[in-house]
């Protein structure tokens, strides 16, 4: 028998055990759908309904008290009562009309039965009110509505048991089924574990020599050795012999994947991005009132998903920008690039906020500035926005910025300097590293870790240098110097 019959064997094994448990898993995960789905739609709409239904009757109590009490006023004020009274009771019986259709049926035939005594008992004080007879009417309400009211009252606390029940009921259920599952899933991985060591051990002796060895090369070349090459003979005949030779295949191809992975994100993240858009486009629309008016807590939600939208896919482009650079995909458009243009464009995008922030912005280019370096704008718009994006991010309100450019020792200087809370001297060295993020939880929490060691990549591709100063309770200063002369390393090289 081949080693491939062996382990096909042992894998019909395994899945013989596995199979009644996984087909009851799946019959209980449709059990747990059925029951999310009645929780999710028709008792969350009965609730939804109860709570109508009983605001609805709040308010006609209200009106009612309002209609007696104005009972000497002109006309008008009690039909504007009036109206209102009537919109409240419409809406009471249309809740009720809802519940017993959603299976309510008996506690809400109930509440009926006293919504319709409620009815004839107010046409009565309604019409006492309208004749005149406001003594009779006032006695009438003492003695005969607010009897009435507090009927029906007592008549919706039944529809709110036996909603509660059913959802007790329904939860109960799917602690059933879980419990059900989870130990049967329980006992037939025990079994399988049982059938896998039994098999494991029968096949140990013709494969984990081999695979021993192909694990040690697997390490090597997880280092980023490709060049290692498996104990394992070339011509030998069974599977292990041939995934020892598609291991040798495979680090030869290694090189070439790396290349292309890079791409493959680039593609994953455009699909990400698409359903993005589309999100942020439907809650603009939303915010902007074109599918109605919103309230106050819906439009703070709306706002909230927003923020966190616009995030997410600032978090997506970043991503995909270090893996990029990681994998030496980045080409840079160096071009002769105007330093006093940049530094103008680059100042008036932030002015804005400064203002919002109540923050002093202050810009200085030096006088020996070089007109024009040769860099890629665009990328370094990205580097020296980052700074300072992070420095209007940190700096509370009146606190100060300031963006410098100057010449030193043949490379241009942007110097980012704030008066934030600073960063402690232990964490200096690694703020430059991806994902990793300086401050206290309240700071770590403003932003992805992934903006400096972009900024120190767009540098380093350019031939540039990127470094910090921070002193504790006084601020940081960031600075980013290129080379005057415009050199640019070969994986920064110019695209064509």
């Amino acid at each position: 028998m081949s080693l491939r019959q062996r382990i096909l064997w042992a894998l019909f094994g395994i899945v013989l055990v596995m199979a009644a448990p996984t087909a009851y898993a799946v019959l209980a995960l449709r059990q747990l759908s059925s029951v999310t789905r009645a929780l999710q739609t028709r008792d969350a709409e009965a609730a939804l309904a109860l709570g109508r239904l009983q605001g609805a009757f709040s308010e006609l109590q209200s009106w009612e008290r309002s209609y007696v009490a104005l009972a000497r006023q002109p006309l008008a004020d009690r039909l504007a009562v009036r109206r209102r009274f009537d919109t409240n009771a419409r809406r009471l019986a249309t809740e009720l009309h809802r519940l017993e259709r959603l299976g309510y049926a008996g506690p809400a035939r109930q509440a009926e039965a006293r919504w319709a005594e409620l009815r004839r008992v107010l046409a009565e004080e309604i019409r006492l009110v309208e004749t005149g007879a406001v003594t009779e009417a006032t006695s009438y309400r003492e003695r005969t509505v607010l009897p009435a009211f507090a009927a029906l009252d007592r008549a919706l606390d039944p529809i709110a048991d036996a909603i509660n029940e059913r959802v007790a009921a329904q939860v109960e259920r799917s602690r059933r089924i879980a419990t059900i599952a989870a130990s049967i899933a329980l006992g037939s991985l025990l079994l399988a574990l049982l059938v896998a060591g039994v098999l494991g051990t029968l096949l140990a002796r013709a494969i984990l020599g081999p695979l021993g060895e192909l694990r040690r090369a697997m390490g090597v070349v997880a280092q980023g050795e490709f060049d290692v090459e498996p104990r394992i003979p070339p011509d030998r005949r069974d599977e292990l012999g041939d995934l020892a030779r598609s291991f040798r295949a495979m680090t030869q191809q290694l090189k070439e994947l790396d290349r292309l992975k890079a791409e493959f994100v680039s593609i994953a993240s455009h699909e990400l991005k698409t359903p993005l858009s589309v999100i942020r486009g439907y809650v603009s629309l939303l915010l902007e009132g074109i599918y109605g008016p919103l309230g106050d807590e819906q439009r703070k939600v709306l706002e909230a998903v927003s923020n966190q939208t616009d995030r997410l896919g600032t978090l997506i482009q970043q991503l995909l920008d270090i893996h990029r650079f990681e994998a030496g995909g980045v080409r840079l458009d160096v071009r002769p690039m105007p330093v006093r243009a940049f530094v103008r464009e680059l100042a008036t995008s932030f002015e804005a906020l400064a203002q919002q922030n109540r923050i002093r912005f202050t810009v200085d280019v030096a006088e020996d500035v070089p007109e024009t370096i040769v860099a890629d704008p665009n990328r370094l718009n990205e580097a020296v926005g980052n700074l300072l994006s992070n420095a209007f991010k940190f700096t509370p309100p009146e606190g100060q910025i300031w963006l410098r450019v100057a010449r030193r020792d043949g490379h241009v200087v942007f110097e980012v300097e704030d008066t934030g809370p600073g960063i402690p001297a232990d964490e200096l060295p690694r703020i430059f590293e991806k994902f990793y993020q300086a401050g206290d939880a309240n700071q770590r929490a403003k932003g992805s870790g992934l903006g400096l060691a972009i900024a120190r990549r767009i540098v380093e591709a350019h031939g540039g240098t990127i470094a910090a100063d921070s002193e504790v309770g006084r601020g940081s200063v960031f600075r980013i110097a290129l080379p005057v002369d415009g050199s640019v390393p070969v994986g920064g090289a110019p695209s064509t």
